[in-house]
């Protein structure tokens, strides 16, 4: 007979693409990895790995093993959502969360505070990547759920298997040093801004893909003389007049005082928040009450009211 425990050892092995990756993502020593391989292959008569270099692949059986497990262990995850319901009192259980770095700052944060007073057996590990990695993430069962967001109409690639849900709308604006010549603008257009030199996160990113977009409709292209992925190196750069940023509001920090924030005429510059799960997961009442944990920081973060205000 398989077990259960091994196949999920295969599938993450198969991901990570070594024992050693497996090993920290499962939470063993490389060597119970190794272990709960061989037993597999014992329980099989055959191998169901190839050793490349320094990593592993899956041969033929191996290939079946992970495609065939795929909506077995998806009934199992979906099996044991649902068993929480049956349960009474604080909701207690292990989630994964991965979110978008302003996030992590401006929601996750505040949510995770509120969770450990009313559900101290509920343990959620925060991880910090980018949209489209923490979709990939859900997805492949590395992660449980995932707060990503997009900018206008740009699509993010979600696969059929996941269910989203829109927690809140973020807003960027124009940061300009005090002394820039728009900086008493009431509102800017892309016209206006097409001369000046930017700062920007790495082309690939969500966040570059939507400045170059918000360009593109207008037929022009952003001058982006500098890059970083973090918003408070780019607000650094702002400060002392080297360029100018679009910096949206949630996780902003208070800004220094010779940074002017600069709202963008209609249709002004928006991202979704939305928070992502695998659907065999939707009964979870760990991941109900995570969702309205986030739910719930985000009403309070990004209603107008608490926007900083635009000078």
């Amino acid at each position: 007979m398989i077990e259960l425990e091994h196949l999920v050892t295969l599938r993450t092995v198969h991901r990570t693409g070594s024992v050693i990756g497996a090993s920290a993502e499962l939470g063993y020593t490389p060597s119970a990895v190794s272990q709960q391989l061989k037993r597999l292959e014992r329980s099989l008569g055959a191998p169901v790995l190839d050793r490349v270099g320094r990593g592993v692949m899956l041969n033929g059986l191996g290939r079946h093993l992970v495609d065939e497990s795929t909506e077995i262990l998806a009934r199992l995850e979906a099996l044991e959502a649902g068993l929480s319901g049956f349960r009474e009192g604080p909701v207690v259980g292990s989630l994964r969360l991965a979110a978008f770095s302003t996030a992590v700052r401006g929601l996750v944060a505040p949510a995770l505070r509120e969770l450990w007073k009313g559900h101290p057996g509920l343990e959620v590990t925060v991880l910090e990547h980018d949209p489209h990695d923490a979709i990939e993430q859900v997805a492949t069962g590395s992660t449980d759920l995932a707060l990503v967001h997009n900018w206008g109409d740009l699509p993010l690639p979600f696969p059929a298997h996941l269910d989203v849900e829109q927690i809140g709308t973020d807003t960027a604006d124009v940061l300009l040093h005090r002394g820039h010549r728009l900086a008493g603008a009431a509102l800017l257009t892309p016209q206006d801004l097409a001369d000046e030199d930017w700062v920007c996160a790495l082309e690939g990113s969500v966040c570059h893909g939507w400045l170059t977009h918000m360009f593109d409709e207008q037929g022009l292209r952003p001058r982006i003389r500098h890059w970083a992925m973090e918003f408070s190196s780019q607000i650094g750069l702002v400060e002392h007049g080297v360029s100018i940023a679009l910096v949206p509001r949630l996780g902003r920090e208070a800004l220094p005082e010779e940074i002017v924030a600069v709202p963008l005429s209609d249709p002004a510059p928006t991202r979704r928040v939305m928070l992502t799960w695998r659907r065999s997961m939707s009964s979870s009442a760990a991941v109900a009450t995570v969702r309205d944990a986030l739910a719930t920081a985000s009403s309070q973060r990004l209603r107008p009211e608490l926007d900083p205000p635009c000078l």
